[in-house]
């Protein structure tokens, strides 16, 4: 293990101005680890920084350094402020070195650099129609005003492709075929190390698109966030293709299968290369091998184009196609077998294209193992929590954390390995005495299934066969926590699956016949969405903190976006609420949002929620079942934004309650808010009771234990570790 900045000295470090005169320069080390065994050069990295309150003003100058103390070039973006307006988290877009397998720590400072930064950079360039062109100094890229073209003209290594690259067309059963309309085209974000466009609009038949196209400072990328949303009316829309097509003329084809190159040189008719299922994939009709590795390549003795899909065959029916005169990448390759997409469902397919000069190009299985691990860069876990910027981050080496930590990491092992082979059927959503057939399949994965967590065997008649989890219990979250703390690649890998999958598939955004529901989740229920299930909305599966995390560490906008439509969507709901959690997940997803977006109309809807509690719930766990646990924690997380009395006595009342019997209180969940009065209160009892809790916890390798349990440690351990070390 690299060896951390003592909890003292990140204290002082993280002081703001006047607390004991001028603090230190800031000077917030941003740890990096190459993961894919691919040495990286100038290579583009995300930071997501939290800082204290006060810290830093918004607009003030930053600049990241290297080992040797000079400066990069870097880009900072404000993702969220303070209440008093100084920044809370930071993204940090800058460029470094790091050697296959290693780790490399650059250093982010406050102020104006010491000296000129060199380095390549993106020079922005407008016509007078509108055209925009971008040039990376290894690509230079035209996106076009206006059209059905993401980008107009390509050129790589003074070699140019012949022709635009167009937007993906859809084809959907019994309905229309072919491209789509842009209908508008914002420049997102703009500077010398990552400028990124976003297009929205609609294919014929209502389904909508939102494209993101980013470039990167000295790189050959274009990056390709592309979103489908079903805005149509029939529950479903079946999907037979989505496909992407760059025009050649090409002369040589390839891609990787099972670890090694598979040649698809291109002749009279496309050479496809399909991932059926998640152990086939097939050439051509016929069966190849077990998985595709996620990269083609087209190439004449010009130019080579590198497509590389990161999730290829995990979100399985998708499709790499190489002919003489184009590239093909279909996202949705159900062909015979279309993808059901539920109306309201969306999904996010994320692409990578190399364009790059044929006699100098990267290797392409090098260069896909590459983006399938992007660099990542966070400060310390000791950093992040003490800048109280997450509040429910935990150190390592907390107290309780090492077996808490301990616990998920063995759980997440086992989980992985259900993903893996857990067998389940994908037959029709429909009541379970109505399903004749089964369409059995093998591990979560599948274009819309990857990212969360099944009910293998579930047989209810509201919410139909073999049910999704839809990540309850916002497992999200606890996978986010989970690698914060640990800085295990792989349950970052997860936690990002997941964030994406939830805000998509599992998110309603779009209802025509109930708009009150739109930005509410469904619950755990068949193919994730099941239009035609009796199983509605459920005030009691509403999660927003995992996609507030989610935005915070990676700064993906449309994960803020699910949360503010998830919060304005249970304001108006308030009578509806029933039983205790119906009340607490509310509470806690409002108090979240509150706080990211600093708008008092979500604490006021989260007071609201708790107002019925106040005047409706004795202050004990014996007026219901554990459900009393999440009431309460939205309680205290209600009182931690507002410190108001009534809920300051109403959890105090519930706490003497829980300690007076404690046995006859045995789930952990009605725990939740002890570590939280803990703190507020300095009892020694509420602490005990909540370690010997956290201690205790059971998680097994199951997605919802994994969430219910992970998240009840971190919410007991996470308060007590924010202290202060002298408050220990």
């Amino acid at each position: 293990m690299r060896a951390l900045l003592p909890v003292t000295a990140l204290l002082v470090l993280l002081s703001p101005a006047g607390a004991r005169g001028a603090p230190p320069q800031l000077a917030v080390p941003l740890l990096l680890d190459e993961s894919a065994g691919v040495a990286r050069h100038a290579a583009p990295v995300s930071a997501s920084v939290p800082l204290p309150r006060g810290r830093l003003p918004t607009g003030a100058p930053i600049w990241v350094a290297g080992a040797n103390g000079r400066a990069v070039p870097s880009q900072p973006t404000v993702l969220e402020p303070w209440p008093d307006g100084s920044v809370r988290w930071l993204l940090v877009d800058f460029l470094a070195d790091v050697p296959a397998r290693g780790h490399a720590t650059y250093t982010l400072h406050a102020g104006a650099p010491p000296a000129p930064v060199s380095g390549p950079g993106i020079v922005s360039t407008t016509t007078a129609d509108g055209a925009r062109t971008l040039d990376t100094g290894a690509l230079r890229v035209t996106l076009p005003p206006h059209g059905d073209a993401w980008l107009a003209q390509v050129a790589a290594g003074g070699a140019a492709l012949s022709g635009g690259v167009p937007l993906p067309a859809l084809t959907v059963e019994g309905g229309a075929a072919g491209g789509a309309a842009p209908a508008a085209r914002t420049v997102e974000t703009e500077g010398p190390v990552r400028t990124e466009v976003v297009l929205r609009g609609r294919y014929p038949g209502g389904l909508a698109y939102e494209t993101r196209l980013a470039v990167f400072a000295g790189q050959p990328l274009v990056r390709v966030e592309h979103t489908l949303t079903n805005m149509t009316d029939p529950d479903y829309a079946h999907i037979r293709s989505l496909t992407l097509r760059v025009p050649g003329p090409f002369a040589h084809g390839a891609a990787g299968v099972d670890g090694r190159p598979k040649a698809l040189e291109p002749g009279a008719h496309t050479r496809l290369l399909v991932q059926e299922t998640a152990n086939e994939i097939l050439l051509d009709g016929a069966r190849v091998g077990r998985r595709g590795d996620g990269w083609v390549r087209a190439a004449d003795d010009r130019v080579a184009l590198t497509a590389v899909l990161p999730r290829f065959w995990e979100e399985y029916p998708a499709a790499f196609g190489v002919a003489r005169d184009a590239l093909q990448v279909d996202l949705f390759a159900g062909r015979d077998r279309p993808v059901a997409l539920g109306r309201g469902a969306a999904k996010t397919h994320e692409l990578w294209l190399a364009f790059e000069k044929a006699s100098t190009a990267t290797s392409a299985d090098a260069l896909a193992a590459a983006l399938r691990a992007p660099l990542i860069a966070f400060p310390p876990p000791e950093w992040i929590v003490a800048s109280g910027a997450l509040p429910q981050a935990l150190a390592p080496d907390a107290p309780g954390a090492r077996s808490l930590l301990a616990r998920l990491s063995t759980a997440f092992a086992g989980y992985q390995k259900r993903a893996r082979t857990e067998r389940w059927d994908d037959g029709p959503p429909v009541p379970c005495p109505e399903r004749t057939t089964e369409n059995p399949r093998t591990g979560f994965y599948g274009v819309l299934n990857w990212g969360d967590w099944n009910f293998p065997g579930y047989r209810d008649q509201a919410e139909g066969c073999d049910g999704w989890g839809n990540l309850e219990y916002d497992r999200s979250q606890v996978l986010a926590l989970g690698f914060v703390a640990t800085r295990n690649r792989e349950l970052w890998d997860a936690f990002t699956a997941a964030a994406r999958h939830y805000r998509d598939v599992d998110v309603i955004h779009y209802m025509p016949e109930h708009p009150d529901w739109v930005g509410l989740n469904h619950p755990h229920k068949a193919s994730h969405f099941a239009p035609e299930s009796r199983s509605k909305v459920d005030l009691g599966h509403t999660w927003a903190e995992g996609l507030i995390t989610h935005y915070r560490l990676t700064g993906e906008r449309r994960s803020l976006e699910a949360a503010r439509a998830l919060a304005d969507a249970l304001i108006p709901r308030v009578e509806k609420a029933g039983n205790p959690r119906q009340r607490g997940w509310p509470i806690i997803a409002l108090s979240a949002v509150a706080a990211a977006t600093n708008e008092p109309r979500y604490l006021d809807g989260a007071r609201a929620f708790a107002a019925g509690v106040l005047a409706n719930v004795a202050p004990t766990p014996a007026s219901g079942d554990w459900k009393m646990g999440i009431m309460a924690d939205g309680m205290s997380y209600l009182h931690a934004a507002r410190g108001e009395d009534d809920v300051r006595r109403w959890l105090l009342a519930y706490a003497d309650a829980l300690l007076a019997e404690p046995a006859r209180f045995t789930d952990p969940r009605y725990a939740l808010p002890l570590g939280y009065l803990a703190v507020l209160t300095g009892n020694d009892r509420y602490e005990r009771l909540a370690r010997q809790v956290a201690d205790g916890l059971k998680l097994s390798d199951w997605g919802k234990p994994i969430a219910a349990m992970g998240r009840t440690g971190f919410r007991l351990l996470a308060p007590l570790d924010a202290r202060p070390p002298a408050g220990r």
